[in-house]
Formats: C-alpha cells, sequence, structure tokens
C-alpha cells in the first residue's frame, strides 16, 4: 500500500527521502472534514471483534531519536499484543512532523494511510528518522489537524498518540518564530475540540525532560489529553513507549462496549436532577452516574502509570462553563500575565468559574470502588494528578502497567468529556 501525505493542500510539504515505502502525491485523497460540535457515531464492537483505529503523531525532528528507534524496533510487537491480547481488528497510521519553513525545509507533516498490515506499518516506521527543527515549538498543531482529518471509521475505537517534546508555535514567551501560532491559522485546542466531538481520544506522551525546559508545554499535553478524553504521561526512557501504547489502547478497547451505558447514565442523572429542579455541577452529574455504575458491577481495563502528567494551570486553559471555548492565544495570555493561579479548592462542585474539564481528571480524585494491581500508581481509576500515596507527581513515569477494577471515576468524567465537546456552550 502506498503511503499518502495527509494534507494535499500543502505546496511546501515535501516527500520524505526515499525508502521502500513509496510516498506519492494526495491530491487523490479526500477525507471528511467534521466541523466542532458535530455528532459522530459512537464506537460499538462488530461482529464480536473490537475495531481501534490508532494513529501514531511522532515528532521527527533532531532530539527525537531515541523513541524514534524505539518505535521502529518495538511496532510489530506492538501490534501484535494489541490484536491478539486484546481481540481487536485494528488498524495503523502514522503522521510524522518536524516544522514549518523557513525553520525547517525538508517537510511539515508527512502521513501514512490508515493500514491493517502490520508488515506495512513496520514500513511506514521504518521511514521516520531525527532531523533538523529549527526553533524550539514545532508544527503540533499542523500534525494534530491532520489527524483529526484522518478517515476514521465510525464505529472503532479511535485512539491517537502525540510524541512530543516540544510545544506548539504560539504558546511559548520566547524562541518561537511563529510568536502568533500556527501560521496557517488553526487553533489546536479548537482541533482537540473537534477530535473529541469525533471521537478521537489522545494520549499525550512528553518527552522528557526536554519538554519540562518550556514554559507551558507540559500543560499544553496535559489539556489536549483532557478535551479529548485522554491521558498525559511522561516519560524520560524511550523503552516504555510500547507499553503506554499498549496499555492505553487496552484501556480504550476495554470502554467501547460500555461508552453508550456510561452516556445513557450521565443523561439519566441530568434527567433525574432535572425533573427535581435539582441544579448539579459537571462532576456532581459524573460522581453519582459513576456510583450507579459501580454498583452495576461495570468493569474495564486501566492503564496504571507513576508518570502522570498534571495541569498546573486549568483554568486558564479550559474556559469556565457557559463561557466561550478557551483559545491558545487566550491562555497563553493569561499564562504569561500570571493572572490565574489554579488551586484544587476552587473547583471543588459548585465554586465559581470551575473548568470545564471535570474535577476528577485535573486533580485525580480516589475512586472507592478502584484499587488496581499497581499500588501507588496513577491511572484511569484514579484520574490524571497525584500518586496515591500523596507524593509530588513524579516528572517521568518509571512504571507502566494494565489492571482490571470496576470502572472508575475519571473513566467516567472522560466520556462525559467529549459528550460535553458536542455542545460547547450550556
Amino acid at each position: 500500500m502506498a503511503a499518502k501525505h495527509v494534507d494535499a493542500s500543502r505546496a511546501d510539504k515535501v516527500e520524505h527521502p526515499a525508502t521502500d515505502v513509496q510516498l506519492t502525491d494526495s491530491a487523490s485523497t479526500q477525507f471528511t472534514r467534521v466541523p466542532v460540535g458535530d455528532h459522530s457515531s459512537e464506537p460499538e464492537t462488530v461482529d464480536g471483534e473490537s475495531e481501534l483505529d490508532l494513529c501514531f503523531m511522532c515528532d521527527c525532528t533532531g532530539s527525537m531519536a531515541n523513541y524514534i528507534r524505539a518505535a521502529q524496533q518495538n511496532i510489530r510487537h506492538i501490534a501484535q499484543r494489541i490484536m491478539t491480547d486484546h481481540h481487536a481488528k485494528v488498524r495503523f497510521a502514522l503522521i510524522t512532523y518536524r516544522d514549518h519553513p523557513p525553520q525547517e525545509e525538508s517537510y511539515i507533516t508527512q502521513g501514512f494511510p490508515f493500514t491493517e498490515s502490520v508488515g506495512d506499518m513496520k514500513r511506514y516506521v521504518d521511514t521516520m528518522s531525527a532531523a533538523g527543527g529549527g526553533d524550539q515549538p514545532e508544527a503540533v498543531t499542523a500534525v494534530l489537524s491532520d489527524a483529526l482529518h484522518l478517515p476514521w471509521r465510525p464505529n472503532s475505537a479511535k485512539v491517537a498518540v502525540l510524541i512530543a517534546d516540544a510545544p506548539p508555535h504560539g504558546l511559548e514567551p520566547s524562541g518561537d518564530g511563529f510568536p502568533n501560532g500556527d501560521p496557517e491559522g488553526r487553533d489546536p485546542l479548537d482541533i482537540a475540540r473537534g477530535m473529541a466531538a469525533k471521537g478521537i481520544t489522545c494520549y499525550s506522551i512528553g518527552v522528557e525532560p526536554t519538554l519540562s525546559s518550556f514554559a507551558f508545554a507540559r500543560d499544553f499535553m496535559c489539556t489536549i489529553a483532557e478535551i479529548t478524553g485522554g491521558q498525559a504521561i511522561a516519560l524520560s526512557n524511550a523503552s516504555m513507549l510500547a507499553d503506554v501504547i499498549i496499555n492505553g489502547s487496552a484501556e480504550e478497547i476495554s470502554m467501547m462496549p460500555l461508552r453508550r451505558t456510561v452516556e445513557d447514565e450521565l443523561c439519566r442523572v441530568r434527567g433525574a436532577a432535572e425533573a427535581a429542579t435539582e441544579s448539579i455541577s459537571d462532576e456532581m452529574c459524573a460522581q453519582r452516574a459513576w456510583t450507579n455504575l459501580s454498583k452495576r458491577g461495570l468493569k474495564t481495563m486501566q492503564m496504571q502509570t507513576d508518570g502522570a502528567m498534571v495541569n498546573q494551570s486549568p483554568a486558564s486553559w479550559h474556559a469556565a462553563a457557559g463561557t466561550p471555548p478557551q483559545s491558545l492565544a487566550g491562555a497563553k495570555a493569561q499564562l504569561v500575565a500570571g493572572s490565574v493561579h489554579a488551586a484544587a479548592p476552587a473547583y471543588l462542585p459548585g465554586a465559581p468559574a470551575r473548568p470545564r474539564v471535570p474535577l476528577a481528571t485535573l486533580w485525580g480524585a480516589v475512586d472507592p470502588c478502584s484499587g488496581g494491581e499497581c499500588p501507588g500508581m496513577v491511572g484511569s481509576g484514579h484520574g490524571m494528578g497525584e500518586p496515591l500515596s500523596g507524593a509530588l507527581p513524579q516528572q517521568a513515569a518509571t512504571t507502566n502497567c494494565l489492571s482490571t477494577d470496576f470502572i472508575s471515576l475519571s473513566q467516567v468524567t472522560r466520556i462525559q468529556g467529549q459528550q460535553l465537546s458536542r455542545t460547547p456552550l450550556r
């Protein structure tokens, strides 16, 4: 299968040096563009077999050599584990990215279409090489846009894995060749909301220690995961990349048949409150739905890790309920000005100006029904927050494993987040 550029409209995109995968013009490739807030089909099992569409978005600038090598060495293992252990019909896609000219002249993004062939995916990954990069930020917005517009199957679990050690243009206060943001005028937060509306879950993998050298990059990676109902994991060792991808995919597959059940319960709880003329927050709605679902004995697979990243300024990134969604420029302005200093007590249920992202997602609420098999870890069973021991969060993961437990509060809030993305203003 020939690999194609994802975005045919970008004339300055240059093909990668030739290998055994031929890159062809994308003029014949069309992708359906789904507007923010559009309703998409919910994932379901097909003929007893789960569907998973898994897209890798990988920074291929000079600092990423170890992670590129890890992907090349482990892609067959990743594919076989997901297909065999979790009985999934999997398609793989790859979009690599560098930067916009004049910062980088080789290419901006380079896309390889969805394929069911592990051999094709291995050849895709083998084309990657680390080079260039120009200024400090990279073409993160461009790769997110390309991923959004891929031809995702309507009934699949949709997982996009962003592997990055640098922020998008338009975020950092200095060192940015495009300080006003993406040269094509796209906003990565708006793209993330479009991904959420389409049911695409983004797992943000932050490469440390480089990512922490930026002022706001870690919070950005957290925000992309929060908006799309994914998870943000920091890694300082490329050897753990395969575990994060396998375990995160397994969790998403296990949640597929429960998604409608969770959404129906959220709607039921909200409807019951309205019928009783009771005003409840999104957090309280999720809490009640989770309590009811837990009593019914629903279980899922859950990724457990000690490398979950924490958004340090959630109120700068997420608009309050009933207000327009936040933009990257708006978040940057608040962060640079230091006008918002988020603190956990400010976002307790019922507090004013709370973020749209549920409390458990931001602060790691502990679920009484979730024990897991990885003591002291943060996973979907405990939200994206602090380790259960109460110690300060680890800078990067040292362990990543998979457990089976009762559905967690943060899994319910992640599904709720995608549900709420269909009606940004309520």
